[in-house]
């Protein structure tokens, strides 16, 4: 990919999804020589670091999508980047990037460019993520969809207040039902269907127990 990188200065898409094996010289080399990228795959690239996004972000500032889920090793270091050197980003993909914390979301909330023109941010399995990132994106006035499945650390209330904030705010989320009370003549046949998932205009949903 060096060489692919040094022979291609006008790139502007790259996927590279499932390449395990790659590391940081990777991303040192888009910074270097791919400075039109603006659409990145990374999924499961999970030896890049910081330091290699960190290069990245320095030559690539017209990174308007990127994916990185399941990037494990990188941390908030890797948004602040993003944040202070890729002004147009619009699509940022974080699942399962499980060192991403607030301080990280605060990075992305308080970048005037992200404020301006981030419209999908998706955040799903992190579990360190909490109420406070949820209040660190009510400035990010045009954020069309938010995912946030299975982190554990997010209120309804969060959900609730930045929803009232942007109502067409798409919001994909997912809470554990409550344990359904024991009945005192439970019958035979009994079928609990436990769904729970955010979209515009609609929370979650509290599971339903149908009894037949």
């Amino acid at each position: 990919l060096t060489i692919l990188s040094q022979h291609c200065p006008l790139l502007e898409t790259l996927i590279i999804a499932n390449c395990t094996s790659l590391t940081d010289q990777t991303l040192i080399a888009l910074g270097k020589y791919c400075h039109q990228l603006k659409k990145l795959d990374a999924t499961l690239c999970s030896q890049f670091t910081d330091a290699g996004f960190l290069a990245m972000a320095q030559g690539c500032h017209l990174l308007q999508r990127i994916d990185l889920e399941d990037c494990t090793a990188i941390t908030n270091e890797t948004l602040r980047h993003l944040a202070d050197n890729c002004p147009s980003i619009r699509i940022l993909t974080l699942s399962r990037c499980e060192q991403i914390t607030d301080e990280g979301v605060r990075y992305i909330g308080s970048s005037v460019s992200a404020q301006e023109n981030l419209r999908i941010l998706e955040l799903d399995n992190c579990p360190s993520i909490t109420d406070a990132s949820i209040d660190q994106l009510l400035t990010c006035q045009n954020l069309r969809r938010l995912d946030i499945f299975d982190c554990q650390q997010i209120s309804k209330n969060a959900v609730k207040k930045i929803q009232i904030r942007y109502p067409d705010l798409n919001i994909h989320a997912y809470f554990a039902p409550r344990t359904p009370t024991p009945l005192i003549h439970p019958s035979t046949s009994c079928t609990i269907c436990c769904c729970c998932c955010c979209t515009s205009r609609s929370f979650c949903v509290p599971p339903c127990c149908t009894i037949t």
